[in-house]
């Protein structure tokens, strides 16, 4: 069987619209995803619209997290889009045999919104973010496809979603596309939080059992944060992906790239094992590395007040003692202004920030995109107000 010059091998996908074959190129000796529209819709311009769309949306889009478009043809009444093929699975497939912890789902997290954050700069917006459009290669290299109703943002007007149209997976879409309104980037910083949500609890936010009652749970449900459905994910990552499910989308995240950054701390606060991170290829014991170690050591006991402070990842956090009966105030400024601030494990801010905690000890790290963790245990006296004055080192560029 062929399209074209292009060799039928085996269906990989059907849907709406047509069927997907892996396919062979002979003049590049090259095998693709042949998505071939159903020979019932040729006659519907709508369908021919909507399925070449596809095509016109990816050929302005050139990253390696998007599947490339080689070739559109029409060959005896069939019409047909030649696309990368992908060797792999969705994360559907991926999610129903494997368990993510905290630190991978955000970093695919913060893979997909920096790719949806490119799409969107370019004046694409997905509408259709799901598992099952999300492909990871043998490699684990991520892969986001299905464009088919893309939205593109056209200054001229000439394409635009007829008012009241609805488009997209029911239990995935946004408030303002289950009410058919004028939809931005952030309708897809919706679906991706759901998809956190789910990767995270097991579970969707918003479910019914009919289209309906899930229109509904959309539109008027809270889901309870991930973190009460699943203790182990820490609450920093809980409220970050509660923050993607704001009804309104002047509520959520306004980029992806901003979602990207809160993420991205995340990940790297997570896979951080040590004290004081170093530079790629240095050592531990390094010159550099205890020249910076004292030197925050002496910028900490400048600042005054900080009781004591403990720059050696010997100490067991386990073992940190607070008396819960007594407060005191830490006061923790950063250089630069705007790092998350973690106390015990547990996000409670960026800075500048001000915190009543209990007297005693308490682990802290702060985190910002594009610097070294840094972290240290300070002891907190009664009624006394603690300043904490951070310089951040920035990571080496390679």
């Amino acid at each position: 069987m062929t399209f074209g010059r292009y060799q039928i091998l085996n269906e990989i996908g059907k849907g709406a619209m047509g069927r997907v074959y892996k396919a062979r190129d002979p003049n590049l000796d090259l095998v693709v995803a042949l998505k071939v529209l159903h020979p019932e819709r040729i006659d519907s311009d709508a369908f021919v619209t909507r399925f070449l769309r596809e095509a016109k949306v990816l050929g302005r889009l050139d990253r390696a997290n998007i599947i490339r478009i080689y070739n559109i043809d029409e060959d005896s009444g069939n019409i047909y889009i030649a696309m990368e093929y992908v060797e792999g699975e969705s994360l559907r497939d991926v999610m129903r045999k494997k368990k993510f912890s905290p630190a991978e789902i955000a970093e695919i997290g913060r893979t997909i919104a920096n790719v949806l954050d490119y799409a969107h700069r370019k004046g694409v917006i997905h509408r259709d973010i799901k598992p099952s459009n999300i492909l990871i290669r043998l490699d684990n290299f991520l892969k986001i496809t299905d464009f088919g109703i893309a939205h593109i943002q056209d200054p001229e007007g000439h394409e635009k979603t007829q008012a009241g149209e609805i488009l997209g997976t029911p239990g995935y879409m946004s408030p303002e596309q289950v009410n058919g309104r004028t939809i931005d980037g952030r309708t897809d910083l919706f679906s991706l939080g759901i998809i956190l949500y789910e990767l995270c609890t097991g579970i969707r936010p918003f479910k019914g059992d009919t289209i309906p009652a899930t229109f509904q749970a959309i539109l008027n449900e809270q889901p309870p944060p991930v973190s009460k459905i699943n203790s182990s994910v820490p609450d920093g990552l809980s409220k970050t992906i509660m923050k993607c499910l704001n009804k309104k989308p002047e509520d959520r995240y306004q980029s992806g790239k901003e979602l990207a950054i809160d993420l991205d701390s995340f990940r790297k606060y997570r896979q951080s094992e040590t004290v004081l991170m170093t530079p790629p290829g240095s050592k531990p014991s390094s010159g550099k590395t205890i020249m910076y170690a004292v030197s925050i050591f002496l910028a900490l006991a400048i600042s005054g007040g900080l009781t004591y402070v403990l720059l050696t990842p010997h100490d067991d956090p386990g073992k940190t003692s607070v008396n819960k009966s007594v407060m005191s105030f830490l006061k923790v400024n950063s250089t630069p202004a705007g790092a998350q601030v973690f106390i015990d494990s547990k996000y409670e801010g960026n800075t500048p920030l001000k915190l009543e905690l209990p007297v005693g000890k308490h682990e802290i790290r702060l985190t910002a995109p594009s610097y070294y963790d840094w972290e240290a245990q300070v002891k907190l006296k009664e009624q006394k107000e603690t300043p904490l004055n951070v310089r951040l080192t920035r990571l080496e560029s390679r």
